[in-house]
């Protein structure tokens, strides 16, 4: 991932976007930062993660300057969330993900509400990269309370 974030860099530098160079050389700072840190080139699943979390600090930014009555602030969050975005898989529709959710509840046996970390677990090791988390989370609690 990071090879191809570099060479977006150099594209993009070519063409002139000043404001897009400055959010994906963010993008990749977040990324050595971590590499140093663990002292070891990181997973594709390691770099998803870490754009998850920029994208979620992104979106908290936005909300909390949209209330705020900030635009300004809020279309450069929106428009740093759009860039990472373009970095990570699709997303599994809602449907696809309660399909799974199923599929794991039946394959796992879990009957009950105490077994959500179990089917959670399951799900996150198979399908984490491109699975929203919190909505897994959701619908795990909503069918296990059946």
């Amino acid at each position: 991932m990071k090879d191809i974030i570099e060479r977006d860099i150099k594209a993009l530098m070519k063409s002139g976007e000043k404001r897009k160079v400055e959010i994906v050389r963010f993008i990749l700072s977040h990324l050595k930062n971590e590499e140093k840190e663990k002292k070891r080139d990181l997973e594709t699943s390691e770099s998803i993660q870490i754009l998850k979390r920029l994208l979620k600090r992104n979106q908290e930014s936005f909300d909390q300057f949209n209330k705020a009555g900030r635009d300004d602030l809020a279309s450069r969050e929106k428009e740093e969330m759009g860039v990472i975005q373009t970095y990570l898989p699709e997303e599994m529709s809602e449907e696809d993900l309660i399909k799974i959710i199923k599929e794991t509840i039946t394959s796992s046996g879990a009957s009950s509400i105490k077994e959500m970390g179990k089917v959670i677990g399951l799900i996150k090791k198979s399908h984490g990269d491109n699975a929203d988390m919190s909505l897994v989370s959701k619908h795990v609690k909503l069918l296990l309370n059946k």
